[in-house]
């Protein structure tokens, strides 16, 4: 999946942060970058991870209420993640890591940005 508009949160660092990431995503699964799969994949893992950390202090400064709740979910996230880049590491580029790839990375972050940090976003315009 290409980055979208409608996926825009209006906060800059946040949107090209997700932008990096769906990237990344995509040069992953691309067959040209095959030989690239475990070093795109420990870059996505340092990305959302720099990522993660750089939107819960936005939100610990912001004093959002949903912070936790907020960090909870990318604590499950990077747990799912860090199982996929483990097999993705072990097996390589499969149809079915490819799969995972779109789910865990592109379909989990898609959903979160267009609930979670759109809300957040909103906060965040509200509170300036």
């Amino acid at each position: 999946m290409l980055w979208v508009k409608s996926l825009e949160t209006g906060i800059t660092m946040i949107d090209e942060q997700h932008k990096q990431l769906f990237v990344q995503a995509g040069n992953l699964v691309d067959k040209e970058n095959a030989n690239r799969h475990k070093e795109i994949i420990e870059f996505l893992d340092k990305y959302i991870m720099k990522h993660f950390s750089d939107e819960q202090k936005m939100h610990r400064d912001t004093k959002y209420p949903k912070a936790d709740a907020h960090k909870k979910m990318h604590d499950e996230y990077i747990v799912i993640f860090r199982k996929l880049k483990d097999k993705y590491v072990k097996e390589g580029p499969t149809i079915e890591n490819n799969l995972g790839v779109n789910k865990t990375v592109i379909g989990w972050l898609k959903d979160h940005i267009m609930l979670h940090d759109k809300e957040y976003a909103a906060y965040f315009k509200s509170s300036q």
